[in-house]
């Protein structure tokens, strides 16, 4: 199982992943998994802003491979 960080945008149902960087522009993007979730919740806490926790989660990610 892994994990991924999301961030909602419009702080009601337009959530994204936080991708990987490729170090390119293009529309390849890759959610940046992690291996467990304390890992992942390390990386949301950065994105987390006062008083608006809610819109940074930790949610298991499945391939759709």
């Amino acid at each position: 199982m892994k994990y991924a960080v999301m961030v909602c945008l419009d702080g009601k149902d337009d959530w994204i992943y936080l991708t990987e960087n490729t170090g390119h522009c293009d529309m390849n993007l890759s959610p940046r998994l992690f291996n467990t979730s304390e890992l992942a919740e390390e990386v949301a806490e950065i994105w987390r802003m006062k008083d608006q926790e809610r819109n940074v989660k930790v949610v298991t990610y499945e391939s759709e491979d």
